[in-house]
């Protein structure tokens, strides 16, 4: 299977925003250095970065250790993972740089179903996503064909909210 073949599905089989459950399956080097593969019982694998996991590694979850992830994106044979579990995650990580305040304010502006008129600024055709910006915010949106060029601009549809990340999810608009 092409790389893009796995990429693509890897986003059918866990899409962004979805909370998926899996089991801590290794952690490469040990703990405290670059993060963990998690089993999600269906390919590909799972990865947390070590900046999502406790400081100290004597707090890193064990193997075997089940819990709940928010997937943020895609690599090709890799799935990247937040962990929901409290014990799983850094203390001092915040997901997001909005407060509770900001993130209902960024909600009520940027309802489900809005229209958003957003600017290209990066992309990233090794994991076929690019970076949108638009007023106050921001998204990341996947692509399979041709990439846009930064600086593109073009109106979005806020398909969902994710409360744990605090991240707006945007898709061009139909």
């Amino acid at each position: 299977m092409s790389k893009l073949d796995e990429l693509a599905t890897a986003r059918r089989r866990f899409p962004c925003g979805d909370r998926v459950r899996g089991r801590v399956a290794a952690v490469p080097f040990g703990p405290g250095r670059t993060g963990l593969f998690v089993d999600l019982g269906a390919h590909p694998e799972g990865f947390v970065d070590v900046l999502h996991l406790p400081e100290d590694p004597r707090g890193w979850p064990p193997v075997g250790r089940e819990g709940f992830f928010e997937v943020l994106s895609h690599r090709p044979g890799q799935v990247r993972l937040f962990p929901l579990d409290a014990g799983m995650r850094a203390r001092h990580y915040r997901a997001s740089n909005w407060s509770g305040e900001e993130w209902a304010a960024m909600t009520e502006r940027y309802p489900i179903g809005s229209m958003v008129t957003g600017t290209v600024t990066d992309v990233f055709p090794g994991d076929r996503e690019y970076a949108v910006r638009f007023a106050g915010g921001g998204s990341f949106v996947e692509y399979d064909e041709v990439p846009p060029t930064i600086g593109t601009v073009a109106t979005y549809l806020v398909t969902r909210h994710l409360e744990w990340t605090h991240r707006i999810m945007v898709r061009p608009a139909p």
